[in-house]
Order: C-alpha cells, then sequence, then structure tokens
C-alpha cells in the first residue's frame, strides 16, 4: 500500500505563486496583444509610467471601446465631448497613439491641440510610455537619435509623431501612410481651441477652417482616422462645426454629459454626427468626479455648466431673460395676498426630473419669490411634501395652490382637493418660448424679485440664465416662476382665466 508525502507549507506558497504568475502572465498577454483593448492597455501600463493605480470611471471603457474602433479601422471619423478633467488627453491621446505603436510600429501620428506647449508635453508622455521597460519588453519600439525632439521624432521602422498647436503651420509630414489594409496612424485633436478663445469669432474660424483645408491635407489618404476629443466651449467651436456639416463628413459622435439623460434626444442641428450608443445609466457620469451636490454646485456658472460640461453649449445672447432685471431680496415687504405654484416631474421614475414648488407674494412694486422646496420624488412623497407645504403657509392669505393639469400634476391636483386644498389646474396652451417672451418684459422693468441668499438661489440663478424655452438645459424652477408672472402681474386668473376649481 503506497503512501503521500504531506506538502509543506513552502510547497503550497511556491504552488500558489506559479499560479499567480501564471494567471498574471496570462493577464498580461490579453492585455498587451495588439488587437487587445485600449483600456487594458491603460491599466497595465499606468501605474508602471506614473507610480498609483489607475482610476477608472465608467466613460473610460465607453472611450476605450469607441477608440479600440478606429485601431481595427471601423471608425474614421470621431468626436468625443466629455467635462474637463475626465482624463480624455490621456485615454485618448497618449495610451491611444502608444497603442497604436504597439499594434504598428511604422504608425504615423499628427497630435494637435491649443498650444505647441501642451502638445510637446503630450508627445513627451507618449514617448515615456514607449520607452518604459514593460513596453519595450512586450513589444519593442525604437525611436532613432537623429529626431528626439519632443514636437517631432521618427521610429526606427519609419514611423513618427509631429506635434503643433492647433493654429500653427503643419509641414512635411503626414498622418498614416499608403496602405490601407491596417492600421497606420491617425491625426488626433485634443482641445483645438482654450476656452478663454471661445468668444473669439476669429479665433473660432481659424481653427475650424483648419478642418476643411490644412488637417485633411495631412492625411495620407482619405480613411486614416481623425479623432477630436475635447469639451465644448461654444455651439461654433470645432465640434459644432463638424457636426453641422463644416466638413460635409459624417462623424461618429460619443457625446458624454457630465449628468446624463437617455431620455434627451440627439439634437436635430447635428445633422453631420452619428451618435454612439453609450449604454450608462442616468445621472452622474463619473460620481468619484462629481457627484449630483458637486454638479448642482457646478450650475453657478450657467454657460460653463452647459458647455463644458453638459456639452450642449447655448449663446449667451440668446437667452430669453434680462439677468439684469432681476430683483434681488434680503428682505421682505407686506404682500396683498400669496400664491402657490408648482411644476412636478413629467415621469416621476427618472432620476433626472425635479418637481418644484413655490411661494409668491405680490406686493405694490411686483411679485416675490418668497419659499421654494425642490426634489425627487415619486408620487406618495410628492403628494406629502406638497400637503406639508401648504400647512406650512395656509396662515397666510394664499389665494390657491397652482399645478400645471398635465402628467403627475393632474393625480397630485386631486390628492390635494381630496385633502381640501383650493386646488388650480393650469391649463398649457403655449409652449414654453412663447411663455417666456411674454414673462421677459415683467423681468426686465424689475417686477421680479428673487431672493439673495437661500440655498437653492445659485440653481435658480443658473437655470434662468440658460433658459432660451427651447429645451436647453433645466427649466424645472423656471415653469413655476413664469406661472406666477402670468398670474399675478398678467391677472390671467381673473382674465383669460386658469381652470380655477376648489
Amino acid at each position: 500500500m503506497g503512501s503521500t508525502l504531506p506538502r509543506s507549507a513552502s510547497d503550497d506558497r511556491a504552488a500558489r505563486l506559479s499560479l499567480l504568475s501564471a494567471v498574471v502572465a496570462k493577464r498580461k498577454a490579453v492585455a498587451l496583444a495588439p488587437e487587445g483593448k485600449l483600456l487594458d492597455f491603460t491599466r497595465w501600463y499606468f501605474p508602471e509610467r506614473e507610480g498609483m493605480e489607475f482610476i477608472e470611471g465608467p466613460h473610460h471603457r465607453v472611450i476605450g471601446d469607441t477608440l479600440d474602433r478606429v485601431l481595427t479601422g471601423e471608425i474614421t471619423r470621431l468626436i468625443i465631448n466629455v467635462p474637463p478633467g475626465y482624463t480624455k488627453t490621456e485615454a485618448a491621446v497618449v495610451n491611444f497613439i502608444a497603442k497604436g505603436f504597439h499594434v504598428n510600429p511604422k504608425a504615423r501620428f499628427i497630435h494637435s491641440t491649443f498650444s505647441d506647449d501642451l502638445a510637446r508635453e503630450n508627445s513627451d508622455k507618449v514617448l515615456q510610455l514607449i520607452g518604459i521597460e514593460g513596453y519595450q519588453s512586450v513589444k519593442p519600439v525604437e525611436i532613432r537619435h537623429d529626431s528626439s525632439a519632443k514636437d517631432r521624432w521618427k521610429t526606427t521602422a519609419g514611423g513618427g509623431m509631429l506635434a503643433k498647436a492647433a493654429g500653427g503651420p503643419i509641414t512635411g509630414f503626414r498622418a498614416g501612410y499608403m496602405d490601407r489594409s491596417i492600421f497606420t496612424g491617425a491625426l488626433v485633436i485634443d482641445d483645438p481651441l482654450k476656452p478663454d478663445d471661445a468668444f473669439s469669432p476669429t479665433k473660432r474660424k481659424t481653427v475650424n477652417q483648419r478642418a476643411t483645408n490644412t488637417f485633411r491635407s495631412r492625411l495620407a489618404h482619405d480613411d486614416v482616422p481623425i479623432i477630436a476629443i475635447m469639451q465644448r466651449l461654444h455651439s461654433d467651436d470645432f465640434a459644432g462645426h463638424l457636426l453641422t456639416g463644416g466638413t460635409g463628413e459624417k462623424w461618429h459622435h460619443l457625446n458624454l454629459p457630465v449628468l446624463i439623460n437617455n431620455a434627451e434626444p440627439y439634437p436635430a442641428e447635428w445633422t453631420h454626427g452619428i451618435p454612439i450608443q453609450h449604454n450608462l445609466p442616468d445621472g452622474p457620469l463619473w460620481s468619484e468626479k462629481h457627484s449630483e451636490a458637486e454638479i448642482e454646485v457646478l450650475k453657478a456658472d450657467a454657460y460653463t455648466f452647459a458647455s463644458q460640461y453638459m456639452q450642449r453649449p447655448v449663446s449667451i445672447e440668446g437667452a430669453l431673460f434680462d439677468m439684469g432685471g432681476f430683483k434681488w431680496w434680503n428682505d421682505l415687504p407686506v404682500f396683498d395676498y400669496y400664491s402657490v405654484y408648482a411644476d412636478t416631474a413629467q415621469k416621476t421614475g427618472e432620476r433626472n426630473d425635479f418637481s418644484v414648488i413655490q411661494l409668491w407674494g405680490r406686493a405694490e412694486h411686483g411679485i416675490y419669490l418668497v419659499d421654494q422646496v425642490r426634489g425627487k420624488w415619486g408620487a406618495p412623497e410628492l403628494e406629502e411634501t406638497a400637503l406639508t407645504f401648504w400647512t406650512k403657509h395656509r396662515g397666510k392669505n394664499v389665494r390657491g395652490f397652482n399645478i400645471e393639469d398635465k402628467a403627475s400634476g393632474t393625480g397630485l391636483i386631486q390628492a390635494l382637493r381630496k385633502k381640501g386644498v383650493p386646488t388650480i389646474g393650469i391649463p398649457r396652451a403655449k409652449d414654453k418660448y412663447t411663455r417666456g417672451l411674454d414673462a421677459a418684459p415683467w423681468i426686465a422693468t424689475g417686477m421680479v424679485h428673487l431672493p439673495a441668499n437661500e440655498p437653492w438661489t445659485t440653481a435658480l440663478r443658473s437655470e434662468l440664465q440658460m433658459f432660451d424655452g427651447l429645451g436647453t438645459g433645466w427649466d424645472d424652477q423656471v415653469d413655476p416662476l413664469m406661472d406666477a408672472i402670468a398670474d399675478m402681474l398678467g391677472e390671467l386668473n381673473s382674465s383669460a382665466g386658469w381652470l380655477l376649481t376648489r
């Protein structure tokens, strides 16, 4: 009868280390194979290059998967819009270009951004990544010693990179080469315009014109990819120029706002965009970077938030309301009467929809927003909140609780009437733009007073700055404000008449 010798602790440890080593080797082989994913490539090399782990957000997978489609030749014209600070340069410039040389050491890249200094810095990061031991051990890519300038260098295999400012000369070098069967390089444009230059028509025009002449002439052939990754700065910035047909080409478009709202349709004016489905859930794009509460703070600068963070720039000149016309109160006058106005979420299940209830007072010199609650509530919570708000103020001379008679508002009207609240159903015969035009003169003449220092003042100011009546941004606080103006200043309650049913 045979016997088995017991395994020692050192044998077990050696076996575990051997298994771990095999697993790591397999993961490395998968991550660093030329046909492997860009995100795996980034995860593997980032710690060696930066000395820290790569902090990954959901958008990194989407960007990585999209850029993989460029490397395989599926996409040749790509726009990626993403908020500032979301590591777009790391993903779409440094790692993408380094991965491109991994796929094909003969690849040729042109990289362009808003300044020569930044272009050189990004080019140097690519060189550093290529030069690390881990990269060279998998796919040796040797840099020619006679071309070591940070803004222009070549590989011994015949590839290379040129890095220049978007507005500067790009001569003597082309992206890609004449072979359509494999990936041969790309033109990578990262933020071609500085935020400070966004309002200069001359500077926007200079960058946009390069899309139709200089940039395209620097491609070895038409199938060499062009990637533009940027935050939006203006409706007529580089991305806007391309999406509205500036080059006549169709562009695959990955649009990633800081706050995802899947119910929002792709803008009809982006006629030359091919939207890429990101399959991300509603809510913050990267909650570790910006939570919903932090996103609310970002709204204080309405234009920057709409453009750089939501990727939907609006024209400041096109906003309906003269912000200088609003009066901001610290102390309240004596009121003739009060009214309550509510805007309820159209679909209570959508996490980006807010319901708002406001108390307004009518005084000799106009109307005053006295109190407000705003939140995301289902039907039971909405009814409870509305009753609490009414109870809080019913000792005042309140004429009624005005609610739009539509969607969740209809249910709230019925529920409040059963509780004895004098509820007024608001019919909606005009669109938001027309209602905004009706409200604008009252605002411009100083008849609308808003609180200067309430916790929700910043978000309210943001909405008012952005409001154009065309569905841009948010209007949950603006809607009841316009109802209050129409009712208390336009006196529609007595002339045209809400559907007043007590």
